[in-house]
């Protein structure tokens, strides 16, 4: 990960993270997810890696829920349920156009 949130935040960037999902979360929380680099992980490279999926989940959640792209995100984050809770009725919207707008939100600029 990058210093500047343009770098971590690009549309790119998220659609790995939301690809990688489950090996992030596992890293974050200890486990031995292959993406933290140290295994368990020391406790600042873990905190990153919290802190890098509770933004992608703020900016997941600021996603129109009647978009199905947005649902395609909530699926990868493993939160269908709490997408499944908000939604109204779906919007064809892209995958892509959701990433860029959660791009956007978390302050990556084209």
């Amino acid at each position: 990960m990058s210093d500047t949130p343009e770098d971590d935040y690009s549309p790119e960037r998220i659609q790995y993270y939301l690809a990688h999902w489950g090996e992030l979360a596992s890293a974050a929380e200890g486990g031995t997810g292959g993406l933290n680099g140290s295994g368990g992980g020391s406790g600042k490279d873990r905190l990153s890696l919290a802190c890098l999926l509770a933004d992608l989940e703020r900016a997941a959640d600021e996603l129109p829920a009647h978009w199905s792209g947005t649902l395609q995100v909530f699926r990868y984050q493993a939160r269908a349920r709490v997408w499944a809770q908000r939604r109204l009725s779906l919007e064809e919207v892209s995958i892509d156009t959701a990433v860029v707008r959660m791009a956007r939100s978390l302050g990556w600029t084209e």
